[in-house]
């Protein structure tokens, strides 16, 4: 060291763990991958029968599958769109139809043990004679039949004026009886109705109070007496007057049973009736899908652009 050398330390950085640097992002890409298998299984879980059948046939045997089915197909639906094409029958249409008919009939039987009830307990008791004849005629005006609609449920004025008076939108104690051992049964089983108003052709003896207000008046009263039973308000589709545009007698059209309140639980599915999804419904869901491309090309020329050639000929422009 006299002599004026340089003495040259070197230090060596340690490694200690360096080759855990990296174990993390496997375990995070393993655990971002089991949440995403998570949320997938629960998203098909949440689909219809239908969907996840289709799935199941896709994993099961995909050749087979992309073979026997076009590419093209639409396996999980668009909200909105049609679950039958028009015109044609489905299986599973037809098997959905039988199975809300097997339930309307349940609820058919329910309504009419109800019915029965009322009728053996005269109303509720403290019922007087003249009171128990006309809820005995109320009994008989309502009418609870399986139409290829739906369950409807008709309250039909057999003697003239049964479940209302004459020219009145009022409903009569025996009637909301009625209707209050009946609405339990229709809210418990969470089905849509919608409730029609219908008169005779009698022309109503009023200044400008005619038919049609008195068919609409009738058919929200029925509505706020089942409301009172308990029937959601998310349940009732549709309150309406017909008048006398739907007589239920049109070779008398002045028959006193032509004035009756109707209230229909529709099917979702039809029989033969063709099922179309909501034109607005559809077309919001499928118009970026299916929408043919519009002013895609180049803006056209007017008239005084017709003095030049096209920029994109390549020739120069004319003087």
């Amino acid at each position: 060291m006299s002599n004026g050398t340089p003495i040259i330390i070197k230090k060596k950085k340690g490694h200690g763990h360096g080759h855990h640097g990296g174990a993390w992002k496997v375990a995070y890409a393993d655990f971002v991958t089991a949440m995403m298998a998570f949320f997938m299984v629960m998203w098909i879980m949440g689909m219809s029968d239908e969907a996840r059948a289709q799935i199941q046939g896709y994993f099961n045997d995909p050749f087979g599958y992309l073979k026997n089915n076009p590419k093209t197909k639409q396996m999980v639906p668009l909200k909105g769109s049609p679950t039958t094409k028009p015109g044609l029958s489905n299986a599973r249409g037809q098997s959905q139809l039988q199975n809300e008919k097997t339930q309307a009939q349940k609820i058919k039987n329910d309504l009419e043990e109800a019915i029965e009830r009322v009728a053996a307990s005269g109303g509720g008791g403290g019922t007087t004679t003249g009171a128990a004849g006309d809820l005995k005629l109320m009994l008989e005006g309502v009418e609870i039949s399986l139409e290829r609609e739906g369950l409807e449920i008709n309250l039909v004025e057999k003697n003239g004026e049964a479940f209302f008076e004459s020219g009145s939108a009022v409903l009569r104690p025996g009637a909301r009886a009625i209707l209050g051992r009946i609405a339990p049964i229709l809210a418990q089983s969470g089905r849509s109705m919608m409730i029609d108003g219908h008169t005779d052709a009698k022309p109503f003896p009023g200044n400008g109070y005619d038919n049609w207000d008195l068919s609409t008046d009738r058919a929200a009263a029925v509505r706020r007496a089942l409301k009172a039973g308990g029937v959601r308000e998310s349940q009732v589709l549709m309150v309406r007057g017909n008048a006398d545009r739907k007589l239920r007698y049109p070779d008398q059209p002045y028959h006193f049973s032509n004035r009756r309140v109707s209230v229909l639980l529709p099917f979702k599915m039809g029989g033969d009736t063709k099922i179309v999804g909501p034109a607005e419904t559809v077309k919001e869901g499928t118009q970026a899908t299916f929408r043919q491309p519009v002013n895609i090309g180049p803006t056209p020329i007017d008239l005084e652009s017709k003095r030049k050639k096209s920029f994109w000929s390549g020739e120069k422009d004319r003087p």
